[in-house]
């Protein structure tokens, strides 16, 4: 069987496909990963296949694809699975964790392995990350997991990165119902532009009633890939402004929340080559809901053409309960 057709060959991209159609992915070469969003225990032999424990909305079944640019090269080593195609390197792993206060060192060992093995494999440069872990608004010894993980990754960073607060990653952090501490995530062979929101306080610069160790990640990445090809990768933007959770209702999260997309879309377009639009959204809500409504309110900001991906998670603070990431790019409509 051949597998789907991609119009654009010419820059690795991600997608979102339906989950019945995971076996033509998987016979195709330029497959780097294929991001599952299920409950049920990963029962994958296939080392491509990353299974996330996140429910989705709706009555959907979809996976992420992601699609490298010619032929990937995998493998997999010291718990980390890698595939790349001479530009960009994804990665996956997890740990399980062995006492209910190891989260801090467990997130600080993950992340040095994965620069170790970006580093090894010739793309030293993080852009962006996905980090997933159970009850990430629990307290621990009265430190809430949330922080605890903040710890770890600050740890990590500053050790791994020199003058890391300008060079930190795009990323989320989302608490899944059950599981082990996961991430996955994308490098580079060289490094991105660090762009921030003008809306809010950078996340490096949070008071410490947020995280005894600054909550390291950028707003979002700016990469060049040459020939004025560009990506934006947008991290878990939520109704922030400064550095305040501001309403209580999820509609006038959602509404904020849009504002701060579109102001972090703004500011990255004036430092584009080319203009840059939307590609696809993944909403995290925490509640149980037809995301219908919330399709419809964000199609009247940013059209209706953009696929979106909802599940439900828990969010990084307790008061907030949505979440949005995404991808911007120059061929927005091309690549899906």
């Amino acid at each position: 069987m051949r597998p789907p057709a991609r119009p654009d060959m010419s820059l690795f991209t991600v997608c979102y496909r339906n989950a019945a159609d995971c076996g033509d992915w998987l016979n195709d070469e330029r497959l780097l990963a294929l991001v599952r969003f299920d409950q049920t225990p990963p029962t994958a032999t296939d080392r491509r296949i990353c299974t996330v424990d996140l429910a989705e909305l709706g009555s959907a079944a979809t996976v992420e694809v992601w699609l490298g640019a010619r032929a990937a090269r995998a493998g997999c080593s010291e718990g980390i699975y890698h595939a790349g195609d001479g530009d960009v390197l994804f990665l996956h792993a997890r740990l399980d964790e062995y006492a209910p206060d190891a989260l801090q060192p467990l997130t600080a060992v993950l992340y040095r392995r994965l620069f170790a093995k970006a580093r090894a494999l010739g793309y030293p440069h993080l852009l962006r990350l996905w980090n997933y872990f159970p009850r990430i608004n629990q307290e621990c010894d009265g430190l809430e997991r949330y922080q605890a993980f903040c710890a770890g990754r600050h740890q990590a960073l500053a050790a791994e990165l020199a003058e890391f607060e300008t060079r930190l990653p795009a990323a989320s952090a989302i608490g899944t119902r059950a599981g082990d501490l996961q991430l996955y995530g994308l490098a580079a062979r060289e490094p991105g532009a660090q762009i921030e929101n003008p809306r809010q306080v950078s996340a490096f610069h949070y008071p410490r009633q947020y995280s005894r160790r600054s909550p390291s990640f950028s707003r979002a990445i700016l990469k060049s890939w040459g020939e004025g090809r560009e990506h934006l990768y947008i991290s878990g933007t939520a109704s922030i402004v400064g550095h305040a959770s501001v309403h209580h209702e999820l509609a006038a999260q959602l509404e904020e929340t849009l504002a701060n997309l579109e102001a972090l879309l703004g500011e990255a377009n004036r430092r584009a080559a080319r203009p840059l639009a939307l590609a696809l959204l993944k909403i995290y809500v925490r509640s149980e809901l037809d995301p219908a409504p919330l399709r419809v309110r964000i199609a009247r900001t940013f059209g209706d053409n953009i696929p979106l991906l909802f599940l439900r998670a828990d969010i990084c603070r307790r008061e907030l309960l949505i979440e949005i990431e995404g991808l911007a790019t120059e061929f927005a409509a091309r690549h899906l």
